[in-house]
């Protein structure tokens, strides 16, 4: 598509969003239809089945809607973006680069020490408490996060390796290919060129990224972790690395619920933020990430050079 190689990056990041929303909009399309022709379930009755995620039927319906969005619109979008502006659409997502090993295990150690970190942030973000003049807007965002809780509740509640594995795979496969793609792949790409900073790339994206979530009581953790990808991209040159962090962190928290059967949101009611068995550990958890992240940042060079 010569007119879109030829228009501003602010354009392309326009056209990007149409794409997610057009992306978003056909694949519900796509999911109403194979209802209604292969199950036989007329709108009214889906809308009211989706809506009630108590029963194992109408979570199987959510998990088929949940591939849908992945594919129309974190996975397919970027990549008719990055065949539409370049030549050669892997390296426009920065997928060539295979990551050395060494770096693999050193982006591992980045999530798995950066749990007490991230909690704390999540409780923090938990204290939020808006202006009274705001309060019917509180009290929405806090009836749209229980009911987010509960939707991931009732997706990730199961017993069998089977119900594990396909869990692994909406929650953790998916969302860390398709939404690094985007976020990372394209829209990072295009507004570090909009903005010509790095760094307003990053955090524009990551922002972007938590805010697409619409969990407001998670939105500091999310865009942190979103931030850190970004670097781990800009820093490394290849996407594989982000994708590999991304579904670490989404695993870990499908396997623990799995075996506890709970996740991995710190109880607001029962947490302080300064007691012993969160700042403490938080503080460890961020210099063990700054310490880990300043490596990869001082071996850029080597870092870039000795990919293949």
């Amino acid at each position: 598509m010569k007119f879109l190689r030829d228009s501003t990056p602010f354009t392309q990041v326009l056209f990007t969003l149409i794409m997610i929303l057009m992306g978003g909009i056909l694949v519900s399309m796509v999911g109403f239809l194979v209802c209604r022709i292969v199950l036989g379930i007329s709108f009214e009755t889906l809308s009211g089945m989706l809506a009630n995620f108590n029963e194992p039927a109408n979570v199987r319906l959510l998990k088929f809607f949940q591939v849908l969005q992945s594919l129309g619109m974190f996975i397919l979008p970027p990549v008719f973006i990055a065949y539409s502006l370049d030549d050669k659409p892997f390296h426009f997502l920065r997928l060539t680069a295979k990551p050395a090993w060494i770096m693999l295990g050193v982006v591992c150690g980045v999530i798995l020490v950066s749990g007490p970190v991230i909690e704390w942030v999540s409780l923090l973000n938990q204290q939020l408490v808006l202006p009274s003049w705001l309060s019917s807007l509180e009290n929405w965002m806090r009836t749209s996060e229980d009911q987010a809780n509960e939707i991931t509740k009732a997706f990730l509640t199961t017993k069998s390796i089977g119900g594990l594995l396909g869990n692994l795979v909406i929650v953790a496969v998916l969302p860390a290919i398709g939404e690094e793609l985007l976020f990372r792949g394209v829209l990072q790409n295009l507004i570090k060129k909009m903005t010509g900073s790095s760094h307003w790339g990053i955090w524009i994206t990551a922002i972007l990224f938590s805010a697409l979530h619409l969990q407001f009581f998670g939105f500091l953790p999310r865009m942190l972790l979103g931030a850190l990808f970004g670097y781990l991209l800009e820093w490394t040159g290849t996407l594989w690395l982000p994708i590999i962090a991304h579904f670490i962190n989404n695993a870990a928290g499908v396997i623990i619920f799995f075996v506890t059967g709970e996740g991995l949101e710190p109880d607001k009611t029962e947490t302080s933020l300064f007691n012993n068995s969160t700042f403490y550990f938080a503080v460890v958890s961020s210099v063990l990430v700054w310490l880990l992240l300043r490596y990869i940042y001082m071996k850029r060079e080597e870092i870039r050079e000795a990919q293949v």
